[in-house]
């Protein structure tokens, strides 16, 4: 029997480059774009990177020289050369991510820096860059203000739970006091009067004065038992304290008698600044910010367009303060309420 074979007389040779041309110009897309990528070429010129420090929780606000200064979640440290901004972040040592609760300005381009975990953070430069000079992993409460004692170059920092640290070396060495006075109370603001005085605003309705630098401290008759969360040094011996549920007292004899004042609303106030026009600013919860005039105490409320809860206030050029809180840095005109900031800018 014969076998037959089948013969297939095409060329194959064309028809098999055709149907392999796609797998070869995918390699070879690949290999050029492999050469592209690793070649060397120039890196183009970026913007300086900006923040958007409305979206960022704002505890401390600080003013040095023509610069601003910022800090709040996670130890976050921002700078500004203008009230509007933009805003960039600081060189900040380790803070291990306790955030900053206040910044405060010293004397010239000497700022510190105070948060949880007892930690204090300086700065030589205005601002710029930050080093960690204390901290304590094993004890979570936080500080909550710092005060540089007229005479010398000694510090004292306050927080809660009655803590108390001082230094006499400028910030590179700490050592905790304790005070049967504070009797364990949160310590939350602690303010210089023009002859030296300190006072503390403390918890559960405690002022608490000292007339020596902070060696002795006296406890101060006020009429309300909720907690006092700031103060201001009006001058000529007059203070004014203000906190829970927008009370607020006057002195008008360093601190020996008190007086309230109505501040026509029912919200906390944490923070405060007198203008250079003497004007006061109280900031709170609600979007507070309240605005009066010494010797008037009538308060006008100035409502902002973006809301929230603030506690800290920095007077800013041209009739507005810089206000810091949950909103961020926020820049408000003090006569219509509006952001003079947009966008990315504070």
């Amino acid at each position: 029997m014969q076998q037959s074979v089948s013969t297939d007389s095409r060329p194959r040779s064309r028809g098999s480059f055709a149907a392999g041309w796609p797998a070869i110009g995918f390699a070879a897309l690949v290999t050029a774009g492999a050469v592209y990528s690793f070649s060397p070429r120039p890196l183009p010129d970026y913007p300086p990177t900006q923040l958007q420090a409305d979206q960022l929780l704002i505890n401390g606000l600080a003013r040095d020289g023509a610069g601003f200064v910022a800090g709040g979640a996670k130890g976050r440290i921002l700078t500004a050369e203008s009230a509007r901004g933009p805003w960039t972040d600081a060189e900040v040592g380790e803070t291990h991510g306790s955030p900053v609760t206040r910044i405060v300005a010293v004397d010239d381009g000497r700022m510190f820096a105070v948060g949880h975990n007892l930690m204090i953070l300086r700065s030589t430069d205005g601002g710029g860059s930050w080093q960690n000079v204390h901290v304590d992993l094993d004890v979570p409460e936080p500080l909550l203000d710092i005060a540089k004692v007229p005479g010398g170059d000694r510090l004292v920092a306050v927080g809660g739970f009655g803590q108390y640290l001082e230094s006499g070396d400028g910030g590179d060495t700490w050592t905790s006091r304790r005070i049967e006075a504070f009797n364990g109370s949160h310590l939350n603001d602690i303010v210089i009067g023009a002859d030296g005085t300190l006072l503390i605003a403390a918890e559960r309705g405690l002022l608490l004065r000292s007339r020596d630098g902070g060696q002795t401290w006296d406890p101060l008759e006020l009429d309300y038992p909720g907690s006092m969360f700031g103060a201001l040094s009006l001058g000529d011996g007059r203070w004014l304290a203000f906190g829970m549920r927008g009370n607020a007292f006057l002195s008008e004899d360093n601190g020996d008698s008190w007086q309230a004042v109505d501040t026509g609303i029912s919200d906390s106030l944490f923070g405060g600044t007198q203008l250079a026009d003497g004007r006061v600013v109280l900031v709170g919860a609600m979007h507070t910010i309240l605005i009066a005039t010494p010797g008037e105490w009538t308060f006008r409320r100035v409502i902002p367009s973006k809301q929230g809860t603030y506690s800290t206030v920095l007077e800013a050029p041209d009739g507005a303060v810089l206000v810091g809180g949950d909103p961020g840095a926020q820049l408000i005109d003090l006569a219509t309420g509006e952001r003079r900031n947009g966008g990315d800018d504070a």
